[in-house]
């Protein structure tokens, strides 16, 4: 018997929209094969870590000896943080000697925290911890973010997969960093203010301040323009809440390094100089050489970079905290350095929390030809990260 003509078309749009499910799900069985591409019977996942050959010697004993992937050259971050969570109170002598800038790597301790205590202290099981947290944080990330991208339109997984798969990102699981758990924090932060858990926000917030010093911008997301005097009473305790982590934890490690704790690496600059530099750079090397040019995700990645941030200040939205995060983090980005610029910017990874923010607000937009060249402008930076990660069947063409 045929259904009724009423009932099949209320079924349709409902099968429309339970197909976009299909869109993350094969998005999540992509990235875990391209995950699995870095994986060796013999040294595990250590390849996603980024051991550099030069730095062979200079390892710290207790993960010296292990079967462990070693890249040319000086190799990448993940290899001192991986360092950091064998000994995650820096009681040992040797990792001074192992670190590249040890003040700088021990202030961002968190995630090799969790590392520490998912291998049970035991430095094999620290090292295929730390390969693969990342990869942890990004599937739950996925799931969290089905909260702001219910994917039921394809509006929706546009939006989730541009944010899964934004450059930064993927840059953090190909290379064990510390964005991509950060973004999750971040994320899980914002959605407790939304629901009106402020405490619980600020306590993530904080607990979150201990993986990168950058993620305390997360204040801009907590303090809430509420001005009765028992709202910024609380609004005030919230913030010293978010900030005592870091503050203990810079107190334990001022007792080691003293007033070397403190340098900053010329990783900020006066507004706009080192982003207008790095546009010099890049703009001409694209118009003389095309697609083939070596700074041609360079110059994807400044553009994505660029529209996210113009967007943000373009579209005040003082009562939305992930305006309020993605705002602070496009003025940090105003203030990058030469650090930040040089090569394939490492301040897409820093500024994940924007990209997000972004992908969530450019869903509020109701001019029908806006979001998509937003969509697209403002996420390019995803062919980095397609590139980055050597996805099945994109090699040929990035």
């Amino acid at each position: 018997m045929n259904p009724p003509a009423d009932a099949s078309s209320g079924a349709r749009p409902v099968w429309r929209a339970r197909a976009w499910w299909i869109v993350p799900a094969l998005c999540v069985v992509w990235l875990l094969s391209a995950v699995w591409q870095f994986h060796d019977p013999h040294t595990g996942f250590s390849n996603l870590i980024v051991f550099g050959e030069r730095n062979k010697t200079r390892l710290v004993p207790a993960i010296r000896d292990l079967p462990l992937f070693f890249h040319p050259g000086g190799g990448y971050d993940g290899q001192f943080y991986v360092q950091i969570a064998t000994d995650p109170l820096l009681r040992d002598p040797e990792l001074d000697r192992s670190l590249d800038l040890a003040p700088h790597r021990v202030r961002r301790i968190l995630f090799s925290w969790t590392a520490w205590a998912a291998g049970f202290g035991k430095p094999a099981r620290i090292v295929a911890v730390y390969a693969l947290q990342n990869v942890v944080c990004w599937l739950i990330l996925g799931w969290l973010s089905f909260r702001w991208f219910p994917p039921n339109s394809a509006r929706n997984a546009a939006r989730w997969v541009a944010t899964m798969f934004a450059g930064g990102l993927l840059w953090s699981v190909r290379d064990a960093l510390l964005d991509g758990p950060s973004l999750l924090l971040m994320a899980i932060g914002v959605l407790a203010l939304e629901r009106g858990r402020s405490w619980v926000s600020a306590i993530i917030f904080g607990i979150s301040g201990l993986g990168r010093e950058t993620n305390i911008l997360a204040v801009a997301a907590q303090w809430q323009f509420i001005w009765t005097w028992r709202g910024i009473v609380r609004q005030v305790l919230q913030i010293a809440l978010i900030a005592l982590p870091l503050l203990i934890w810079f107190d334990y490690l001022y007792s080691l390094y003293r007033s070397s704790l403190f340098t900053t690496g010329h990783v900020m600059a006066g507004p706009l100089e080192w982003f207008l530099w790095r546009w010099r750079q890049v703009l001409p090397d694209v118009i003389a050489e095309g697609w083939h040019a070596s700074s041609r995700f360079s110059l994807l990645i400044l553009v994505s970079m660029s529209v996210q941030a113009l967007f943000l200040f373009a579209r005040p939205r003082w009562k939305d905290p992930w305006w309020r995060l993605g705002f602070a983090y496009a003025v940090l980005m105003v203030f990058f350095g030469r650090p930040l610029w040089e090569a394939d910017p490492g301040g897409l990874r820093v500024v994940l929390p924007m990209t997000m923010a972004f992908n969530v607000l450019i869903g509020q937009v109701e001019r029908p030809g806006l979001f998509w060249p937003l969509v697209v402008l403002g996420n390019l930076s995803v062919l980095f990260g397609l590139h980055l990660m050597q996805f099945p069947g994109t090699a040929a063409w990035l």
